[in-house]
């Protein structure tokens, strides 16, 4: 527990927004670390191979992209305009810091204007993107020095150790999955097993999938895994809309994924006595599975959530022994498979 709870420290620590950031970088040096050669590849994806003594070829993708920002504007004044990358819900962004990811970092506020100033008819309205900007207190020259269009804009990481093995930070979706899979990859190497292992800590999937679809198109894929996130018990939110934190993995059934690979899986757990969960997704599963399932001649592909709190914030909650157990249950469906 405390190599993970490090792990995810590092990792949401990292920045990797769309294309940019440095959490390749920090994926690539906790794997040598661990004695496992990794490789950046021109998408952005991390990829490296655990070979085995058989000829089957498994895929194991958890995203590396989070949710974030783009500079489109810089104002006169020095104010900056920015639109989304992946999908954020505005109603939370006045007051949050983040950060800049330009020639030189710059930490800013996300503004809007203030109460005093708002009609009636525009507070029964809900706030949009293009009433906010960022303020970096900066002079605007200097801002303008200093920052271009395009620009990438991350939250600012706060890693709180809540109740228990409850842990809160931004980009949980979906750093929590990498590091199963870091998990995942450690384990596998030590054992002896019949199969190549090849892992992607896949780029863009938060809106353009093209790390899943570039190394589903690239390796010699039999089967695949996703590893993503899903929707925690939640205020608001139905029971059948969302999964217990604690209470195990939560193995996805639907359209997309086979059902005997639904079976092995809910199977597995119950032998090795894992506690888990079931997510009906009759079509699309949201992940990168809906790239990877449909390349090529059709690879067989099974998704697993871990469950979170408060997804697409700067706040999201995960419990440590959902994504231990999640990497249990992999490896042990790995030797089945």
């Amino acid at each position: 527990m405390e190599y993970l709870d490090k792990l995810i420290e590092k990792l949401t620590r990292a920045t990797g927004i769309g294309y940019e950031g440095n959490v390749k970088e920090v994926i690539v040096h906790e794997l040598k670390d661990l004695d496992i050669e990794a490789e950046i590849g021109q998408d952005g994806s991390v990829y490296a191979l655990s070979s085995g003594s058989g000829n089957k070829n498994i895929m194991l993708v958890c995203h590396i992209d989070e949710i974030g920002f783009m500079v489109s504007y810089i104002e006169d004044n020095g104010f900056i305009r920015f639109s989304q990358v992946g999908g954020c819900d505005a109603r939370i962004l006045p007051g949050q810091e983040v950060t800049i990811i330009g020639k030189d970092s710059a930490r800013g506020y996300i503004g809007l204007k203030p109460p005093h100033y708002i009609s009636k008819e525009e507070k029964e309205k809900v706030t949009s993107l293009d009433q906010l900007f960022i303020d970096t207190g900066l002079p605007a020259a200097e801002v303008k020095s200093l920052i271009k269009i395009g620009d990438c804009i991350s939250f600012i990481n706060k890693y709180l150790k809540l109740h228990g093995d409850l842990r809160c930070a931004k980009s949980l979706d979906n750093r929590a999955s990498v590091a199963c899979g870091i998990l995942i990859l450690k384990e596998v190497t030590q054992i002896e097993r019949n199969f190549n292992l090849h892992f992607v800590a896949s780029s863009q999937e938060e809106y353009t999938g093209l790390g899943a679809r570039i190394y589903s198109n690239k390796l010699p894929v039999d089967y695949a895994i996703v590893i993503d996130v899903t929707h925690g018990e939640h205020p608001e939110v139905s029971e059948d809309e969302s999964y217990h934190l604690n209470g195990g993995p939560v193995i996805a059934r639907g359209a997309t994924i086979p059902e005997r690979l639904f079976k092995m899986l809910v199977d597995t757990a119950k032998e090795i006595e894992i506690p888990h969960q079931i997510e009906p997704l009759p079509s699309w599963t949201g992940t990168d599975a809906d790239t990877i399932a449909f390349s090529r001649e059709g690879i067989p592909t099974c998704v697993l959530g871990i469950p979170l709190r408060y997804m697409h914030t700067p706040v999201e909650v995960v419990s440590l022994r959902d994504i231990e157990r999640t990497a249990r249950l992999i490896v042990n469906f790995l030797k089945k498979l």
